[in-house]
């Protein structure tokens, strides 16, 4: 392990607006870049602008990132996040009167951690009580509501049965109505499927492996459930039954004239357990995957629709590439002629296929889902636009699962988790402003820039990259390492979209007197963190992400940060003692079984320094703990300042140029080739000059 005081560079970036308040500004275009006018822009508070002959908008003043809806009569409405002072892109699709907008998002339950966040039987400090009503749950997605709702069919994977009796005390016995054997099982209550009905949900998917999680009693209850919330078996729900015959029957939706066929099966069907958690001839649950019959189901809807939509629940629990098994089961359904093949259960989000004519997402990870494993954070809303049953647009919207439910992001957010669907797997996934699209029709153009590195030939040199841009080449000779910050909201920005200014970053833990976020205390950006110590206290104060981040056994990281020591030592002059402690975890739960400390030093008060720890995660860990500390002083009061916090792993040598990663690392000196996809209309950022430290040690 190797600590320095090093540069960290920013390529192609700017700062975050200051502002307290600002205008929401945009523009809107269609598929072609052209300006979109007189189309009525609005924010679910309730103000509207129309947009300009340039497509341009503005809406009054607000202190967070809001949702923004765009509609026009001739085109397909969209709804985005948007940021005070940082304009919005919102690209439309014409509507021809035949066009249908689907929305598809991942893995939905309301039960276990929702009652009971900590698991000690304690139900006080739940979102949600035994008994909770419909509009219990509908409080829980109103963040949401204006995103999944826009669209002319929504689907979700309901990955929980409904039952009357869904809690139990995690710390006693398990109730009989729930599968004996199987590890983690889990219920919702029967009103949520009202709430998913309310917040704009058009069709519930119910192949996954937790349906069968309360027995036959909960399939029926959850069937019920379903209907007493509207939906019905023959057009919006699917992929499980009282029997094989059941969990196999297609749903037949009927939209703007086209029939769209729903299907989908679980090739996670717990055989391994006395009772199995899929149907079969003589016992309810999920339909099970097979080949051949993927193959017949899908012929045979397709004869009788315009479009076949299937479902694979499979491959690895918080894997992003889909194991040889649903890949094999997702090309069967293509083949058979289903143009889009929407998987599930990994619980984290992962990439696309695109042959020309289908597409296939690989898993979408986690939607509503009490999860607390830091990969699950990351999420996004799949939309897909399709005509006379042939796909002609998609792009997700990016989101952050906080709290077990999801909000919208924007700015550098956004940024992360759209270059993660388009960077997990190669073809036309493009980056537009916070937002994935596939270039279906070939429209997009790449901006390539050439720029000189220079790099510590011992220990390289990082440098960060903007919005959109990635490195696509470098001079034969110059080692070039890719990185993707595993942290991803260590600028401590508020970015989420909401009703309200949080004045806080997601997923840090703020509880406990003296942390706070101020924009006085920033580095980079409109947000930085202070940690406070008086000489009295005992102990030091510690500043976290909510949970430990999941990593690679013996993969390298490097954690890079801003960090000063204030004026505010009333009765000494010795400078704050700050650090920064890594724990390594051999589960996700448990102790850890080491730390590594590193004490970290300032010069002057009030200067920022850079730091950075190089690190190998040892071979038994499988996840990190990062902590930034702050000791009490030996007399007053001692204060310290954190920001741009970033955990960066970095991919084995020799890894695909792609979008995915946000950093690279460079040792000698020489050029890299910087590129940037922009699709019609797209206004893009230039070079900015190169910032960086002379200080090193």
């Amino acid at each position: 392990m190797r600590r320095y005081l090093i540069a960290v560079v920013l390529l192609l970036s700017g700062c975050g607006d200051r502002t307290p308040a600002a205008p929401l500004t945009g523009r809107v275009i269609d598929l072609e870049g052209r300006p979109v006018a007189g189309a009525s822009v609005s924010t679910p508070p309730g103000s509207t602008a129309t947009t300009d002959s340039l497509g341009e908008f503005r809406l009054p003043a607000t202190r967070g990132a809001q949702w923004v809806i765009a509609e026009h009569p001739r085109f397909i409405s969209r709804t985005r996040g948007a940021e005070p002072g940082r304009p919005v892109v919102i690209r439309l699709t014409p509507d021809d009167g035949e066009t249908i907008a689907l929305h598809f998002v991942g893995d939905v339950m309301f039960g276990r951690r929702f009652f009971d966040p900590n698991e000690d039987g304690n139900i006080v400090d739940g979102l949600l009580r035994p008994g909770a009503d419909a509009e219990d749950h509908v409080r829980l997605l109103r963040q949401i509501q204006p995103l999944l709702s826009n669209a002319h069919v929504s689907v979700v994977n309901l990955e929980s049965p409904l039952h009357p009796e869904p809690f139990f005390d995690p710390t006693g016995p398990r109730p009989a109505h729930f599968h004996s054997t199987k590890d983690y099982v889990f219920a919702s209550e029967p009103s949520a499927a009202v709430a998913l009905q309310k917040a704009g949900v058009t069709v519930v998917g119910l192949a996954n492996n937790h349906l069968y999680d309360a027995l036959e009693e909960g399939v029926a209850a959850t069937l019920q459930g379903l209907e007493r919330a509207g939906f019905r078996s023959d057009s919006t729900y699917f992929g499980a039954g009282h029997s094989a015959e059941q969990a196999w029957r297609p749903a037949f939706l009927t939209i703007r004239g086209q029939r769209i066929a729903f299907l989908g099966c679980t090739s996670i069907t717990g055989d391994e357990h006395p009772i199995s958690y899929v149907a079969t001839e003589t016992k309810g649950g999920a339909a099970r995957c097979s080949e051949g019959r993927i193959r017949t189901s899908v012929e045979q809807a397709r004869a009788v629709s315009d479009l076949v939509i299937f479902q694979i629940h499979g491959g690895y629990e918080y894997g992003r590439s889909p194991s040889p098994q649903v890949r094999r089961l997702s090309y069967t359904a293509r083949e058979a002629g289903a143009r889009l093949i929407v998987n599930h259960h990994p619980h984290v989000v992962g990439g696309f296929d695109w042959d020309g004519s289908s597409l296939v997402a690989w898993t979408l990870g986690n939607f509503i889902f009490d999860q607390t494993v830091w990969p699950t954070f990351e999420s996004y809303l799949l939309a897909v636009h399709v005509r006379r049953g042939e796909v002609v647009r998609a792009y997700t919207e990016p989101l952050i699962i906080e709290g077990y439910l999801p909000r919208g992001v924007t700015g550098a957010l956004a940024d992360y988790v759209a270059r993660g669907a388009a960077g997990r797997e190669p073809g036309p996934f493009r980056v537009e402003d916070g937002a994935m699209e596939v270039d279906i029709a070939g429209h997009a153009s790449t901006r390539d820039t050439v720029i000189p590195v220079h790099g510590n030939s011992e220990r390289g040199t990082i440098f960060r990259l903007g919005p959109g841009w990635s490195i696509t080449g470098a001079k034969e000779g110059l080692v070039v390492r890719l990185g993707r910050d595993l942290l991803w909201t260590g600028s401590f920005e508020d970015e989420v979209v909401g009703t309200e200014y949080r004045g806080r970053p997601p997923l840090w833990t703020f509880a406990g007197p003296g942390k706070e976020a101020r924009p006085e205390y920033t580095f980079a950006g409109s947000a930085g963190v202070r940690l406070r110590r008086a000489a009295r206290s005992e102990a030091d104060v510690v500043f976290a992400p909510l949970h430990r981040i999941l990593v690679d056994p013996r993969r390298e990281l490097t954690v890079l940060g801003t960090f000063r020591a204030s004026t505010e030592q009333t009765l000494t002059g010795a400078p704050a003692t700050g650090s920064v402690q890594l724990s390594w975890y051999p589960d996700t739960r448990g102790p850890s079984v080491y730390q590594t400390i590193e004490p970290l030093t300032t010069g002057d008060d009030n200067d920022w320094q850079p730091f950075r720890i190089d690190e190998t995660v040892p071979p038994y860990a499988i996840a990190v703990g990062l902590y930034l500390r702050l000791s009490p002083p030996a007399r007053g009061q001692a204060t310290a300042d954190f920001d741009d916090v970033r955990l960066i792993e970095w991919a084995p040598e020799g890894a695909r140029f792609s979008p995915l990663y946000t950093h690279f690392l460079v040792k000698g000196s020489g050029e890299v080739r910087l590129s940037r996809d922009v699709l019609p209309g797209e206004s893009y950022p230039g070079p900015l000059p190169v910032r960086a430290s002379t200080k090193e040690r």
